[in-house]
């Protein structure tokens, strides 16, 4: 009998050590530690472009050195630069003088992200809303000749002809920047966009890097100045715009493990964020680092320690890149740079890890989305009981990280996540707060996954049927929710509230689900998308939320 129990206890240790565990405890610390450091006040937040990153990338060049791994930069380096447009600023000398009277920048008009750098004087022109819509039968300059509009300021609402909802039949011509291309083609020499709907909301006064420069200034006037273009027929007006715009130089750290194989494997994780708290953050109390320390430091260590193992003990039938990128907060600047950039060459990827926000482990549950890429990722995966991990699967290879760059280049991916949290893009999210031996079995689970696969060869491609696809609707509000994405019961689970949006000021709380909106019943995110696009600014309705398995109701103001 006794004979039989050291038997089974035997087969027992092998049963676990065949789980293989690969980071040690040591190892372990080790990525506490680098951890820490990443997500520290002195590097004030990892905003590309600032001393904090280059701190950061320095420190992950070094530990792939330590590692064992060769810098696969430009000229040889640890680093791949690249550039992208930064925060603009509006200068003061700005003007809009209309009739006789200078109006106030900031108060009574602002430049819009559309504006080029320039000076105009000369006569306005209203031209209601500046759109030309053949499909609709809609033209806004069909009673103009040429010379009624060529050299003019061009005057134009805001809205359209049935308003700003998602169902507007002109949509399409909606957007601003269409509008001044419009414009510029009907020879405005400036435009002059004013609200006399109230049924939209004022642009914004943040200068967006996303959008193209016109020819001509661009500006939003509001209060006095809309009555006086609208009522006193055509009036000279004086237009000018001066916006600094600012280039960021930003780097990628690249290492490398050469096999001499035919294909490339590209590990990957961005370790920017949000410095102290610039256009992305959901703080909104006084001006504080954002250290990310989840958002994406845990996604950092990992790959760095996934580096070290395949360098000392991995196998050897494909080669192995190290990635960890910038920007990417910035809108995916990095992983696009580097795979615009002869670094990257698709035809010898084999595939692509992405591991952002990994840190939070939470009821055993991991988020692995891209599983459609490849008809080889659901076996493997499932096969895995390193981590003794639960696996949500999702099949699309879009998503708001890394990984979307090589899916758009036709390599298969996977994007692992352990879930959002109410401290996303908030100072709040620190290192104090990581789950570490989560972080640990994560990091096991990926190294087991990289070893399975490497004896397989070369993977094949699939295209995924996009979110997008489903034609998700546009919105003009927000209810000023952090969505729990690896919630999967009826509903939409909160997993944060924006201090002061619809939902704060309504009483909802971290860890509501929201079961109906405005009347709409809201069963998962597309449900609460559908709903949410029904509504427009200044609409009051219901909201009614399970909290601990309770309904309570919530007066919702947009």
């Amino acid at each position: 009998m006794q004979a039989k129990w050291f038997l089974f206890t035997g087969l027992l240790a092998l049963s676990i050590a065949a789980q293989a565990q690969f980071v040690t405890a040591t190892q372990e610390k080790e990525m506490q530690k680098n951890l820490y450091y990443l997500a520290s006040d002195k590097l004030e937040g990892r905003a590309p472009g600032t001393k904090g990153e280059t701190l950061a990338s320095d420190y992950i060049a070094k530990k792939f050195a330590k590692a064992g791994l060769t810098p696969g930069g430009d000229e040889g380096s640890w680093f791949n630069y690249f550039e992208f447009s930064g925060d603009a600023k509006v200068n003061d000398n700005c003007m809009l003088h209309v009739y006789n009277k200078s109006y106030k920048l900031h108060e009574d008009f602002w430049p819009l992200s559309s504006s080029a750098n320039s000076s105009v004087k000369g006569m306005t022109r209203y031209v209601k809303f500046g759109i030309q819509a053949p499909e609709n039968q809609y033209n806004d300059y069909a009673h103009f000749s040429a010379d009624d509009l060529k050299g003019r300021i061009f005057v134009i609402e805001i809205s359209t002809p049935d308003g700003v909802h998602p169902h507007s039949a002109y949509l399409k011509h909606a957007d601003l920047s269409v509008r001044v291309q419009k414009a510029e083609e009907m020879g405005a020499a400036g435009v002059i966009f004013i609200d006399n709907y109230k049924n939209a909301e004022e642009p914004s006064e943040r200068i967006s890097k996303n959008i193209t420069p016109s020819r001509i200034p661009v500006v939003f006037a509001k209060g006095v100045v809309t009555k006086v273009l609208t009522d006193g027929g055509s009036l000279e007006a004086t237009l000018s715009v001066n916006i600094e715009r600012s280039t960021v130089k930003a780097r990628n750290v690249i290492g490398v493990i050469n096999n001499g194989a035919a294909n490339n494997v590209i590990v990957g994780a961005h370790y920017d964020h949000l410095g102290w708290g610039e256009e992305g953050s959901l703080h909104r109390g006084e001006k504080a680092i954002h250290n990310g320390a989840d958002d994406n430091a845990s996604g950092t260590v990992a790959l760095i320690a996934i580096a070290e193992y395949m360098a000392k003990n991995g196998p050897k039938n494909n080669n192995y890149v190290f990635v960890a990128f910038s920007a990417e907060e910035k809108g995916l600047f990095g992983s696009s740079a580097y795979t615009k950039s002869p670094l990257f060459d698709p035809a010898k990827t084999n595939y692509m890890l992405n591991m952002d926000m990994v840190g939070r482990l939470e009821n055993d549950e991991i988020a692995v989305n891209g599983v459609g890429t490849s008809s080889m990722w659901g076996n493997n995966l499932n096969a895995i009981k390193t981590g003794n991990l639960k696996l949500k699967t999702s099949e699309s290879g879009v998503g708001p990280s890394d990984h979307t760059s090589f899916y758009l280049k036709n390599v298969p991916v996977l994007h692992f996540f352990t879930g959002s949290h109410n401290d996303y893009h908030k100072p709040a999210d620190d290192a104090d707060k990581i789950n570490y031996p989560g972080l640990t079995r994560v990091t096991d689970f990926i190294i087991d996954l990289m070893v399975r696969m490497d004896a397989q060869g070369r993977i094949d491609f699939q295209k995924t049927k996009e979110q997008e696809q489903t034609k998700a609707p546009r919105f003009s509000v927000t209810l000023g929710i952090v969505p729990d994405y690896m919630y999967d019961g009826e509903g939409v689970r909160m997993d944060g509230v924006s201090d002061g949006k619809a939902a704060s000021r309504a009483g909802m709380q971290a860890g509501d689900v929201l079961v109906e909106l405005g009347g709409y019943k809201v069963s998962d995110m597309m449900g609460y998308m559908e709903a949410l696009g029904k509504f427009k600014k200044g609409d009051k309705v219901k909201a009614t939320v399970l909290r601990n398995g309770e309904s309570k109701v919530f007066d919702v103001e947009f």
